[in-house]
């Protein structure tokens, strides 16, 4: 990989400890607070627009998660043209809501990142889930 998949592949880490580890301070870090991002989580009915907002739904879902058994990524490709990055990956995660019921998640996701002065920052988040979300 290059220097700038290697830093793109880095975010799609933060995002897979972020959820491993309920950590929904990771999770806002990755996103461009500069930028009007978008984030498309498969269980709402619009999208979330704005850094503010996103970062809000983190913590909502987070809070009702009681723990997080399994947080896997795979099939991972990046693409960097120029500035912006699209980085498409599975993910697979187990845990328990905070109703102690089990769930598994299975997901396919789309990044769109973006080149900052400081690193590689998200703009854009589409989710595609394949099972129930928990809570």
């Amino acid at each position: 990989m290059t220097k700038d998949a290697d830093e793109v592949a880095a975010l799609v880490e933060v995002y897979r400890a972020g959820w491993a580890n309920l950590d929904a301070a990771a999770l806002r870090s990755i996103w461009d607070p500069e930028h009007e991002t978008v984030y498309c989580p498969s269980e709402l009915d619009r999208p979330l627009v704005g850094k503010a907002s996103v970062d809000r739904y983190f913590d909502r879902v987070l809070s009702g998660i009681r723990h997080v058994h399994v947080m896997a990524v795979s099939d991972v490709r990046i693409d960097i043209i120029d500035n912006i990055a699209c980085v498409f990956f599975a993910f697979h995660l187990e845990g328990v809501g905070a109703s102690s019921e089990p769930f598994t998640v299975h997901g396919r996701n789309t990044l769109i990142a973006h080149r900052k002065a400081g690193g590689w920052k998200g703009i854009h988040y589409h989710e595609s889930l394949r099972g129930p979300l928990a809570g």
